[in-house]
């Protein structure tokens, strides 16, 4: 099938060319290969439509669901062959007799241990995670245009935005979560899973998510995308091959310069078109990046008030104080011994030590590196 062979989706030649232009860079021929290939995933993930990105994302977050769930059926299937061939000694090949089943009802639900059983799991996790894979379809197209990868190849502008982003598609997703789980499970034991959920299960899931997410987005993106990433990219890793060779062969000379087996100068020059041209090219993009740069952290720096700013530290401590003595207090109820009933006064004191404790160092994280993102 087409679809699952890789599509041809991006122009040979412009991929030959993009990374010819790099062997003339000096670029050995394994690394041009690999760096043309990330940047080609990073434009195409920039310039795909937003409905064959949410597309794209989607099915990967609900693939990445169904595999993992298929994985786990298959492990316990196994597992539960090897307990059924030992016995109840650990010895193999004595088998325990097992006692008569009552007959089962031809409508009932399937048995949660069999392989049927994580069906219901996978209808109701699967759209949920496809869900956050379409978010961070939409993360990832931000966080590669904010970078520059439709103007540059070698001065991406990294941001840490991106980071803020995915944690608001986070809180959602884990929100929803919650909420099925809490319906699902009942009003008392709900709360409890819930929690746990919240605090423990999601920040891992997420974790792993987003360790997987990228390579295989990457892969299932041109199969729904008709974007060509080579086109677009081709004549921007040119360009600043050619500036590279151009600076090179001035700063070192002529006679040190031109050891070569082919004539890079010739055809970075036909690429410059003239040597003013792309001087003054290379000068106009420094001076627009430092402008850039002087811009974002004046408006940083100059463009809030200190009210505004205190303000919002504040607003970000008590909001984390509070979630982290609400979480110690309930995490405490539950550790409690079951002899003794609700916990002291003293635990409520301590838990909102450790609350604040932990707002002010989230703040704190906060105005040192993501603020002014």
């Amino acid at each position: 099938m087409s679809w699952i062979r890789d599509p041809q989706r991006d122009s040979r030649e412009a991929i030959r060319a993009a990374q010819q232009a790099l062997v003339y860079a000096g670029y050995p021929h394994g690394d041009a290969v690999s760096a043309v290939t990330t940047h080609l995933q990073r434009v195409r993930a920039a310039l795909a439509a937003p409905r064959h990105a949410a597309v794209a994302g989607f099915l990967t977050g609900a693939s990445m669901v169904i595999g993992a769930l298929l994985v786990l059926t298959v492990a316990l299937g196994g597992l539960g062959l090897v307990m059924g061939a030992t016995g109840d000694s650990g010895t193999p090949g004595e088998f325990v007799p097992a006692a008569p089943a009552p007959p089962s009802d031809p409508q009932a639900d399937p048995d949660p241990g069999s392989p049927l059983g994580v069906l219901p799991a996978v209808a109701v996790v699967a759209p949920v995670l496809g869900l956050a894979g379409a978010g961070m379809s939409r993360v990832t197209r931000n966080r590669w245009r904010r970078a520059g990868v439709l103007d540059t190849f070698n001065h991406l502008r990294p941001r840490r935005r991106f980071l803020l982003e995915t944690a608001v598609v986070w809180l959602a997703v884990a929100g929803l979560i919650v909420l099925i789980v809490w319906a699902m499970a009942g009003p008392q034991l709900g709360a409890t899973v819930a929690q746990m959920l919240a605090f423990f299960g999601i920040p891992i899931g997420a974790a792993a998510f987003a360790a997987w997410f990228p390579k295989l987005y990457a892969w299932i993106l041109p199969r729904i995308s008709p974007v060509d990433a080579a086109a677009a990219a081709r004549p921007i890793i040119e360009r600043e091959a050619a500036q590279q060779i151009k600076t090179e062969r001035d700063f070192y000379g002529a006679s040190g310069y031109d050891r070569t087996a082919y004539d890079r100068n010739r055809w970075a020059d036909e690429i410059l078109g003239t040597d003013s041209q792309g001087y003054f090219a290379e000068a106009e993009r420094r001076d627009e990046r430092a402008r850039d740069i002087a811009r974002r952290s004046g408006s940083y720096s100059h463009g809030m008030s200190g009210g505004r700013r205190l303000a919002r530290y504040a607003l970000i401590t008590g909001g984390l104080t509070v979630a982290g003595w609400l979480f110690i207090q309930r995490l405490a109820w539950i550790m409690r011994p079951f002899d003794q009933g609700d916990v002291g006064p003293e635990v409520g004191v301590v838990a909102l030590l450790l609350g604040l404790v932990l707002g002010v160092a989230a703040t704190w994280l906060y105005a040192r590196y993501f603020e002014g993102l």
